[in-house]
């Protein structure tokens, strides 16, 4: 593989450098090393700061926690990072100009979810002794937190959390002093911790000891005699990121008590020696935006996955374009969710299999104008469906001869289709149901989907659902990558294609 990387460029292939050997056997206690907090409830591997990735979490094993709080117009305690809703939902404005009910209408995009609030995210911790969650105060002085108001975030938060928590098990952050500050003041005993941005100084920890913080979480660049004088100071340490078992052997050495990740559940199972054995992968927007050449740095990481691991392309287009748009890199390929298999042996490329399902097009029409009735589609350009030589199924809202134009501001958001798509799904139960296009809904066979075609490839090779991480973009209902999610798969979740080779070093590091 490192010749055939050389070959794109005409350059050699950098190589990942692993971390230290893990003990056999080994778990995070019996390490002794820090506890990992999932960051915002596992954002790499659920979604970002969604209620049912704290649970999830729960689930793996995960004992540490990290989220973040903001006020809603109507003074509730929501989980938020960003101030603005569009990065992680589906929705647009400002957090603290929308009321609770406004808010709960956003689904975070990789997992459907609405915003959740501060007592969901709590109450899969709640009572327990054996977890830490860090509860980061993203509401800073100025603007609609007026004195009086941050005063009643604080008074609120810290009343949330001492009513569902145990003491020693959570505490307030900020990077803000004046946050802290008001925190102090309105609760006195409240354990907080101080957010640094850097690395950590003489000055951060003087700083935080003034506040009478507990705590502080300066980045991983910080180095071991810092961590210490923090540690002689009575303050514990919080070490980020660390987003792969390297990064975490470095914290250990450093003395931090716990580290902050992305990926805690993939990052502990490398560090108890069980990274997975099968790497199942989308391919636009996931290593490239939209049927364009994958950039070369996520080349070299892919290249560097197949060294270590069964690597497969699943994706919804057809695999000769796949395998193009992939500067023919020679990985097996699963098109058309799974109808099309591709192989590249002694570098020719051949398809190996190819399915397709009967369709009983009276059946397709009929329902589906059903459907068009009832949510007010009956009017349409050209034809109505599409029926692929495969077998799946074209459902075009605006019909097949619509406008571009009048294509791209029909459903940007998928809003109109995410209504429609539980009614679909139970109109053709034997079917994969996904949101496709700007439109329409691709309509497959039951099998005919990601997680199916990878399962049943694994299965071919040897190995089983708990083997295999998927990476995708498109987790969200209806998604191209939905099935994954819903089915249980290990995920890791892309946001920004370039950054997948960032994202997929848990795997490697």
């Amino acid at each position: 593989m490192a010749a055939l990387g050389a070959a794109f460029c005409g350059c050699a292939v950098p190589r990942f450098v692993p971390g230290p050997d893990v003990p056999r056997n080994a778990t995070l206690k019996t390490l002794g090393g820090p506890l990992v907090q999932a960051h915002r409830g596992s954002r790499g591997e659920f979604d970002d700061n969604a209620a049912g990735g704290f649970r999830w979490c729960i689930k793996k094993g995960i004992r540490g926690f990290e989220t973040d709080i903001r006020f809603t117009k109507d003074r509730q305690l929501v989980i938020m990072h960003d101030s603005r809703v569009e990065r992680t939902t589906d929705g647009k404005g400002v957090v603290e100009q929308m009321t609770l009910a406004e808010l709960r209408q956003c689904r975070l995009k990789a997992c459907s979810e609405p915003v959740p609030t501060l007592a969901e995210v709590l109450a899969p911790l709640a009572g327990r002794d054996d977890v830490f969650i860090e509860l980061e105060m993203k509401a800073y002085p100025g603007g609609f937190y007026t004195p009086e108001v941050l005063a009643d975030y604080c008074a609120k938060l810290e009343a949330a959390a001492r009513a569902a928590l145990k003491p020693g098990t959570y505490a307030f952050t900020c990077f803000n002093t004046n946050t802290l500050a008001t925190m102090r003041r309105v609760a006195p005993k409240a354990p907080t911790g101080y957010i640094v941005g850097g690395v950590l100084s003489d000055a951060h920890i003087a700083t935080a000891l003034s506040l009478g913080c507990g705590s502080v979480a300066p980045s991983l660049r910080t180095k071991k005699e810092m961590v210490d004088k923090a540690h002689a100071a009575g303050l514990t340490v919080c070490l980020w990121m660390v987003q792969n078992a390297a990064d975490w052997w470095l914290a250990k050495q450093r003395g931090a008590d716990r580290v902050t990740s992305d990926y805690p559940h993939l990052l502990d199972l490398a560090l108890r020696g069980k990274r997975k054995k099968v790497v199942a992968m989308d391919l636009d927007a996931t290593l490239s935006q939209h049927r364009t050449p994958v950039p070369w740095r996520n080349l070299k990481a892919l290249e560097a996955l197949c060294e270590k691991h069964s690597c497969v392309m699943v994706g919804g287009g057809n695999a000769p374009r796949i395998h193009r748009q992939m500067c023919e890199f020679p990985i097996p390929i699963l098109g058309n969710y799974g109808m099309q298999e591709t192989m590249v042996t002694n570098g020719e490329f051949k398809v190996v299999r190819v399915a397709s399902n009967a369709v009983d097009r009276a059946f397709f029409r009929r329902e589906t104008d059903r459907l068009r009735e009832k949510y007010g589609y009956t009017k349409y350009a050209g034809e109505p469906l599409e029926f692929h030589a495969s077998g799946m199924v074209t459902f075009a809202l605006l019909g097949l001869d619509a406008t571009k134009e009048d294509k791209l501001a029909f459903d940007p958001d998928r809003r109109k289709r995410r209504a429609m798509y539980k009614d679909v799904c139970e109109t053709f139960p034997g079917c994969s149901i996904f949101i496709g296009g700007t439109t329409s809904f691709d309509i497959a066979g039951k099998a005919d989907n990601k997680y199916d075609a990878t399962v049943r490839w694994a299965a071919e090779r040897g190995f089983g659902p708990n083997d295999i991480v998927f990476i995708g973009d498109d987790f969200a209902d209806g998604g191209g990558d939905s099935h994954a999610r819903l089915r249980g798969l290990d995920l890791i979740v892309i946001t920004d294609y370039r950054k997948f080779a960032d994202a997929v070093g848990v795997l490697l590091k």
